[in-house]
């Protein structure tokens, strides 16, 4: 696993990339999008799981962080969610240059799913696979719920909410309108060929994306139910590892 930083001067994106097993035969590559906030701290765990198959099973992998999150440059005060769809074409880049590959797939978590499905609609050329791994469907059901976790931690804790952070990461309104008018599915994105939709939990809305899935060869929903791994376990404090749903998306991108 190699660190690096790469990206334009005035957008340094940090990552870590792991190059493929050479034994694993013929190789690609998966830029790993990840979600938001403290779903990113819990799911850090399963990305780096996941990392560490993928390139046992044959796949270059880079993980990064957006602008003004984590590890790269910027404050997270200016950022917003189209930079952060560009942020993965630069990953995208990064690994195609890295790798020396033609095409290569992105898998994203959670926000890092609805964000990947735009830049995969942008970048189709480049795409050969896409992942979305439990997407966030509904951008304001998505910010109502961890409104919804403050609200109950301040409450434990007898504390003040803070306008500008939401679970003690900063939020600007700005930043709280396109989180508000995310939908996946509006306006109808441009799916690869190849498209696995993997969930831990059934949700109503699944319906709508099922539906919209059947109209692309080659794509599917596939529920693998267990513990979430954006989801904090009260024992561990972390995110759990769903190694089932980990080995099934490996397996579904070797086929």
């Amino acid at each position: 696993m190699t660190p690096l930083f790469f990206g334009e001067r005035t957008r340094r994106l940090f990552g870590l990339y792991t190059p493929a097993h050479a034994r694993a035969g013929r190789q690609r590559g998966i830029v790993l999008c990840p979600p938001w906030g403290p779903e990113y701290l819990r799911a850090h765990r399963s990305l780096h799981q996941l990392g560490r198959l993928l390139a046992e099973a044959g796949f270059h992998v880079l993980r990064f962080d957006y602008h003004g999150t984590g590890d790269s440059a910027g404050d997270q005060a200016g950022a917003t969610l189209e930079g952060w769809v560009d942020d993965i074409g630069t990953a995208l880049d990064e690994l195609k240059d890295t790798a020396g590959l033609q095409r290569v797939g992105l898998l994203g978590l959670r926000l890092g799913g609805s964000l990947a499905l735009r830049a995969a609609t942008r970048r189709r050329r480049d795409i050969d696979a896409l992942v979305l791994w439990d997407p966030v469907l509904s951008g304001a059901d998505h910010l109502a719920e961890l409104r919804r976790l403050e609200a109950q931690a301040l409450d434990t804790h007898d504390m003040k909410a803070d306008p500008d952070e939401l679970l003690g990461f900063p939020l600007t309104p700005t930043q709280a309108l396109e989180l508000q008018a995310l939908r996946l599915l509006e306006p109808a994105p441009a799916w690869p060929a190849r498209t696995l939709v993997t969930v831990s939990q059934a949700l109503a809305d699944h319906a709508a994306l099922r539906e919209a899935l059947g109209q692309v060869p080659g794509a599917a929903l596939v529920e693998v139910p267990g513990q979430p791994a954006w989801i904090e376990d009260r024992h561990s404090g972390a995110g759990a590892v769903p190694v089932r749903q980990l080995q099934g998306v490996v397996q579904w991108l070797n086929t």
